[in-house]
């Protein structure tokens, strides 16, 4: 009776031990994405129809002035140092634009590091996480925010319409990432 209580205990440890070491491959995987992401995050003024709509356009301004520039580098972090290099024009650029369509308020550019909860987007799934994001703050930003993945470019597709599964990265499908992170968080709950 304790020899098969042993090995039940032992099947029941490898078990274990396999269903962990697979849980810690994917957190390593997951802890990943964020360094791998340059996000575009865009709180609006206030959740009134009109500062959202100011949201969107400025949203659409800056895709459509600054997206372009960032194609062609292999890393986040090249990516990165061309948007603080363009910081202060993309500032600039977002006030007066902003003034031109008669808003009577500003807009504050940063590079920033920032907890995003999990997003999804379509067929996009983001892990929670902290991740380096171009910050356009409207306003008071105290509105609604609207938020995609700058680099590598996935934007301009986010904004219009659909992405095909096939031409997005591994890491971003959304069968890869939102069933395992389900069994993410259920073990970060219970060991974290």
């Amino acid at each position: 009776m304790t020899t098969k209580l042993l090995d039940i205990l032992m099947a029941l440890g490898a078990a274990l031990a396999v269903l962990l070491g697979s849980f810690n491959a994917f957190a390593r995987e997951c802890d990943e994405v964020p360094g791998a992401v340059l996000r575009l995050h865009i709180p609006a003024n206030s959740d009134s129809e009109y500062d959202q709509a100011v949201k969107l356009a400025v949203r659409d301004m800056v895709l459509e002035k600054y997206s372009a520039r960032l194609v062609g580098f292999a890393t986040r972090d090249e990516a990165a140092r061309e948007v603080q290099r363009l910081l202060p024009g993309i500032q600039k650029t977002c006030c007066d634009f902003l003034a031109q369509q008669g808003v009577d308020y500003g807009a504050e550019a940063e590079l920033t590091e920032m907890y995003f909860t999990t997003r999804e987007y379509e067929n996009v799934t983001l892990p929670a996480g902290y991740y380096l994001a171009l910050r356009i703050t409207l306003g008071s930003g105290e509105g609604r925010n609207w938020w995609c993945v700058m680099f590598p470019p996935l934007c301009i597709p986010l904004a219009s319409e659909p992405l095909p599964e096939d031409s997005l990265p591994e890491d971003f499908t959304r069968n890869r990432i939102e069933i395992k992170f389900a069994i993410f968080e259920f073990f970060k709950g219970l060991f974290g």
